[in-house]
């Protein structure tokens, strides 16, 4: 009998980790990107893929978290690593969502879905989002400001919560690359 024992230390992450057997995307769902006309779960395989939920109309949370992320990807450099942008407002069309997103990096992805589909997204990903009020054509959301990680076979494995940390988010996306 052999028995093989891992004696190396463990690393360390900066992210909770999570367990999905199921792929991020159901797998009928066609989704518009700001990339393409079919996005699907082949789009996130094969590279590490760094999700947000939001909102375009979104005062503070978002586009903090976009900006950081943009500076977290600038000093990446490296395109194994992908941003995705889900909006939870039914009211972001895709053209919006793509001006929004580009505003930040030319190469953030952001979805458009429709509402259904957006809410067992939101549901299967453990992210709350609620509207909470409406300021003339403009709704407002409360929700999950946490960033979430997907792998590179299209399955949910770690999110980071608030306060978001440039540095520590670049030291696990370099060692997931390396």
């Amino acid at each position: 009998m052999v028995v093989f024992v891992n004696d190396e230390p463990k690393v360390k992450v900066n992210y909770t980790k999570l367990y999905s057997e199921n792929m991020f995307l159901d797998e009928n769902v066609q989704i518009k990107s700001t990339k393409s006309q079919n996005f699907n779960n082949q789009s996130l395989k094969g590279k590490i893929t760094v999700v947000f939920f939001g909102y375009t109309s979104c005062p503070d949370f978002c586009p903090d978290t976009l900006a950081k992320a943009n500076k977290i990807f600038d000093k990446l450099q490296n395109k194994d690593i992908q941003l995705l942008f889900i909006s939870i407002d039914p009211k972001d069309g895709l053209d919006k969502i793509k001006t929004y997103v580009e505003y930040f990096n030319n190469d953030f992805i952001g979805l458009s879905i429709n509402d259904d589909n957006v809410k067992k997204l939101v549901e299967k990903s453990g992210v709350y989002a609620k509207k909470v009020s409406s300021t003339g054509s403009i709704d407002f959301y409360d929700h999950t400001g946490a960033v979430f990680l997907i792998n590179k076979e299209s399955k949910l494995f770690g999110l980071y919560t608030p306060p978001i940390e440039d540095e520590l988010i670049i030291t696990d996306l370099s060692r997931m690359t390396n």
